[in-house]
C-alpha cells in the first residue's frame, strides 16, 4: 500500500475514547470508514473526490473493489446469504454518518450537550465500523477477490 498512515492514527483514537469519550468513537469511527474508503481508491488507481459524500466514497470504493451483490457469481460469492450480508455491510457507513450527523460523534459542534450517549453505543459503531474496513482491506488484498477477476 501507499500510504495507510491514517488507518491506524483513527485506531488509536478509537480504542482510547471508546469508554471515556463515546462521541469522539463514533466519530473517529466514521472517518476511519472515510480514510479507508480513500486508501482504496488510491491503491484502485481511481481519483479522490474530496468533496464527495461518505456514501459516494463508499460506492466508489465497494465499486472498485466488485463488492456488490450479484446473481451471475458462482460459488459463495454469489450465494444468498454471501448477497444479504454484503447488502447490510454496504449499509454500515451510511448508519454511522447518521449516528455522526445526528449530534451523537465529534464533527459537527452541537449547540446543547449530548445526551444518553453510552459506550455500548460507541462499541456498535466501532465493530460495525471495523466489519466493513476488514471486508474491505482483505478484498483489496485478496488475491482471488472479485476486482482481479476483471483486469
Amino acid at each position: 500500500m501507499k500510504d495507510a498512515s491514517a488507518i491506524p492514527d483513527h485506531l488509536d483514537r478509537i480504542q482510547r475514547s471508546i469508554v471515556d469519550d463515546p462521541a469522539q468513537a463514533i466519530g473517529s469511527a466514521k472517518e476511519l470508514v472515510e480514510s479507508t474508503a480513500k486508501v482504496v481508491l488510491i491503491e484502485r488507481g481511481l481519483a479522490v473526490d474530496e468533496r464527495a459524500d461518505l456514501p459516494a466514497l463508499v460506492r466508489d470504493a465497494q465499486q472498485a473493489l466488485g463488492l456488490r451483490p450479484s446473481p451471475t457469481i458462482p460459488g459463495p460469492d454469489g450465494s444468498d446469504g454471501v448477497k444479504k450480508i454484503l447488502g447490510a455491510v454496504s449499509g454500515i457507513p451510511v448508519g454511522l454518518g447518521e449516528l455522526r450527523n445526528r449530534r451523537y460523534g465529534t464533527g459537527h459542534g452541537p449547540a446543547g450537550a449530548r445526551t444518553g450517549l453510552r459506550p455500548r453505543h460507541a462499541h456498535l459503531a466501532v465493530n460495525a465500523a471495523l466489519t466493513w474496513c476488514h471486508l474491505v482491506l482483505d478484498t483489496l488484498s485478496g488475491p482471488d477477490a472479485p476486482w482481479r477477476k476483471t483486469i
